[in-house]
């Protein structure tokens, strides 16, 4: 398999939903880092230099995952409705450092007062690595977290490695190591806004009635979308005239244990969970996530999440 990365500007079109012009898109150009499988890309990282004057625009590291023609994302960028949620995403919006509480989920310095104004940003600073397999890519980003106009307080590496299952899923393992640069500091949140989570693109919040969540035997749903009792969950949703399947698998080594998922109709799910970071001791968290063109059902997602689950067992600490 020729596989190739493709560091270059991806254009899309954004449409704000409540503009008076809506039907007159801005065209954004994005950074972005494409991985290609002969020819056909199957991964966008996007990386675009965090920019003051285009904050909410510029302050995500995010990934999407592309159809299986390479032509669009199946995830959500920048715009639309909750703008904040990108693609393959992590943050917390109660980040506690030193006395202060920042939102790494909404992107802001505060939750509240002048704090709500200024932008906490992940700007990427470099690739660890591109490595190429016989079929299978891995690319590594070191990203750091930041208040705008501040010294970093996370260093990230984010690695992705992309692969085939069969000829119609694809797979992508989402590991990210995090370490602080500011001594303790306590990743907190609630479900629906902290975590390891995807967004699906727009048109799926402008059809959630057509959006189907698939949970593992014994999960149970709590309020506001919440489940208890899963290690996975997988979201079914049209997009392009064109049903997929996305599942979400978190690591068995996760340092907090159990997460709680959150399945929003509209598209966006994911682990959450809350773990504790400390100066000089990297945090490793992983997550599996699945896409297919073809329907996947409780079974084969246990089976698919039984096949990660040894996989990650046997890793390397």
């Amino acid at each position: 398999m020729r596989i190739i990365y493709y560091l270059g500007l991806a254009a899309m079109l954004l449409f704000y939903s409540d503009n008076v012009y809506a039907d007159v898109p801005e065209v954004v150009f994005e950074q972005a880092l494409d991985v290609q499988m002969n020819g056909v890309s199957w991964l966008r990282t996007v990386i675009s230099p965090f920019d003051s004057d285009r904050p909410d625009q510029t302050y995500k590291v995010y990934t999407h995952l592309m159809d299986f023609e390479g032509a669009f994302p199946l995830t959500k960028g920048v715009g639309g409705r909750y703008p904040h949620h990108r693609g393959l995403f992590i943050g917390w919006n109660h980040t506690h450092m030193g006395g202060r509480v920042l939102d790494t989920w909404h992107m802001r310095a505060g939750r509240t007062g002048p704090d709500r104004e200024r932008f906490v940003c992940q700007q990427w600073t470099a690739w660890e690595n591109l490595v190429s397999e016989d079929a299978a890519a891995t690319h590594a980003a070191r990203i750091d977290w930041f208040v705008d106009g501040e010294s970093p307080f996370i260093e990230e590496v984010r690695t992705l490695r992309v692969f085939p299952i069969g000829d119609s899923m694809r797979a992508v393992d989402f590991q990210t190591s995090l370490n602080s640069l500011s001594g303790s500091i306590e990743l907190r949140g609630d479900p629906q806004h902290a975590g390891m989570q995807i967004r699906m693109a727009q048109e799926v919040a402008d059809n959630e009635d057509e959006t189907g969540y698939i949970l593992p035997p014994g999960a149970r749903v709590l309020e506001s979308d919440v489940v208890e009792g899963a290690w996975w969950a997988c979201g079914s949703m049209p997009i392009r005239g064109k049903r997929y399947w996305v599942l979400h698998m978190t690591s068995p080594k996760l340092v907090t244990g159990e997460p709680q998922y959150s399945i929003r109709k509209y598209g966006r799910f994911g682990a959450f969970f809350e773990p504790v970071l400390q100066e000089g001791v990297p945090l490793r968290l992983a997550f599996r996530i699945v896409w297919s063109e073809k329907p996947l059902d409780q079974d084969r997602c246990g089976e698919l999440y039984r096949i990660y689950a040894e996989a990650e067992t046997q890793a390397i600490p």
